[in-house]
């Protein structure tokens, strides 16, 4: 199973494209929406927040965030398969609007990925990285849609 955590009220502006791409996907796919915190204390509270989740399952955790290591669609998938080999699920962190405090999360973290340096809306990640998913199911089953 592929998880994907985010910070975020509502997928209201990409609803559609996500629900598409989930009812392809059958079950595959889990997101797990969390509350955005409304207060002072944002960063320390969210980042306390995803410590806590991080930490309760043998996961392999990837953290989206544009400042590291890039991949192709193909080695997106290798990735994704050489990890299922030994993770019952592997889950994707996407970077939030407040930021988080990354030291404090860094030792949970598997793996750092980007999917290219332009910053952009957190939901719009969260499309793009459903439909990366998507395609690479596609390339496993030799269908004609990531061609």
């Amino acid at each position: 199973m592929i998880k994907i955590i985010s910070f975020v009220d509502s997928f209201k502006h990409y609803s559609e494209p996500i629900k598409e791409f989930q009812k392809r996907m059958w079950k595959e796919i889990e997101l797990i929406k969390l509350k955005p915190i409304k207060n002072w204390n944002i960063i320390e509270k969210e980042t306390d927040i995803l410590v806590d989740l991080l930490s309760k399952e043998n996961w392999f955790k990837i953290v989206l965030n544009p400042n590291w290591k890039n991949l192709s669609t193909e080695e997106f998938y290798d990735l994704l398969e050489d990890k299922k080999q030994n993770y019952k699920n592997i889950i994707f962190i996407i970077w939030w609007a407040n930021g988080i405090e990354y030291s404090k999360v860094k030792h949970l973290v598997d793996f750092e990925l980007n999917f290219w340096k332009m910053i952009m809306p957190h939901i719009l990640i969260l499309l793009v990285l459903i439909e990366q998913i998507y395609r690479i199911s596609m390339i496993k089953k030799w269908t004609s849609y990531h061609k």
